[in-house]
């Protein structure tokens, strides 16, 4: 009867000692349960912290680098405004020059009528070389002046042309057959000094003038001077080789 009754007792004790130690025992477990949550809190915080970090170290090199896209591009603005300003320099240039040139070419044109005019002149006035090929021309430049078809520049050229074959006359001596001056039907050679002087000879030499502008007529040669022709028609058509030979001109006190 003792002994059960001492276990009875010892039973309700360890039920009394379990039910006042379950209180301590949550306790210490909420304990570290919170300790735990803390320290994964703080875990998180330094992370977001870190990111936090990082992303504000990536948005200051984005930072510098948009500025140094500023810098650039405020470079680039102003480099075109230079340029800008250099094409509306130019163009203004231009402008002024065009409006030059339409006035150049409202004064080409009698300008270079008068030159054709002048070259016509100039050739009626000459010595009688070629005359229907030098007329003709003229009247093919004075036809292309008319043409309104035919550009300023060309037209110019057209006419510089006839001036520069003009100019190659004066040079040189030519040879070159024709008819006779006076007799219809005979042919005759002529010699060419430049525009110095003006010569024919029948083809059997018996006849040598020489063209005189002042009296537009024709002055018979005789003695040295058919002599010297004879040699010069022969060295200007190759038959003789080349040597000095003397033009007869005509001398004006």
């Amino acid at each position: 009867m003792l002994k059960s009754s001492i276990a009875k007792r010892l039973m309700l004790a360890g039920i009394a000692a379990g039910m006042l130690a379950t209180p301590a025992y949550a306790q210490l477990d909420t304990a570290l349960s919170v300790a735990k949550s803390s320290t994964a809190a703080a875990a998180a915080s330094q992370q977001r912290v870190e990111q936090l970090d990082d992303q504000a170290d990536t948005a200051i090199r984005e930072y510098r680098a948009v500025l140094q896209q500023k810098d650039n591009i405020e470079l680039f603005v102003a480099q075109q405004e230079i340029f800008k300003a250099s094409q509306e320099s130019e163009i203004t240039s231009l402008n002024n020059q065009l409006g030059t040139v339409e006035q150049i070419k409202q004064g080409m044109s009698p300008m270079m009528l008068k030159m054709a005019a002048a070259l016509e002149d100039s050739i009626k006035d000459d010595l009688p070389f070629n005359i229907g090929e030098r007329l003709a021309r003229i009247e093919n430049v004075k036809a292309v002046l008319g043409n309104p078809d035919v550009s300023p520049a060309e037209q110019y050229r057209r006419v510089l042309n006839a001036y520069k074959i003009e100019v190659t006359y004066g040079m040189g001596v030519d040879s070159y057959e024709g008819a006779h001056p006076t007799r219809a039907g005979n042919v005759v050679n002529f010699i060419r000094f430049g525009r110095t002087s003006l010569v024919y000879v029948t083809k059997d030499e018996a006849e040598i003038a020489r063209y005189n502008n002042d009296s537009k007529s024709w002055d018979i040669l005789e003695g040295a001077d058919a002599i010297q022709m004879r040699q010069a028609i022969r060295i200007a058509k190759g038959e003789a080789a080349p040597g000095l030979i003397y033009a007869p001109v005509e001398i004006r006190g």
